[in-house]
């Protein structure tokens, strides 16, 4: 399994003006354009932020969506009122 690696920069290495722009970004969010066109969305993070980016990147992780998508589109998974029915669930 390979671990997404997020590449990460100081601040402090930034250009003065840079390091303004994305300090205001933390209040709201910084459209980035290139050429007319929306390329970036900096923002303040949120608490799991970090984590959700990384596991959602994760190849195991994207593997485990795709399978269950599969089971889905073949008709083997069970709706919640059906396991609930099955297992005397309320």
């Amino acid at each position: 399994m390979s671990n997404l690696v997020m590449k990460t920069i100081a601040l402090e290495s930034l250009d003065k003006a840079v390091r303004s722009w994305i300090l205001k970004a933390v209040e709201e969010p910084l459209l980035v354009i290139d050429n007319g066109e929306p390329i970036l969305v900096v923002r303040s993070l949120f608490e799991d932020d970090v984590a959700d980016e990384l596991i959602a990147h994760n190849p195991a992780f994207q593997a485990s969506v795709e399978r269950a998508r599969q089971q889905k589109a073949a008709g083997q998974v069970k709706t919640l009122a059906e396991l609930r029915q099955k297992y005397a669930v309320e």
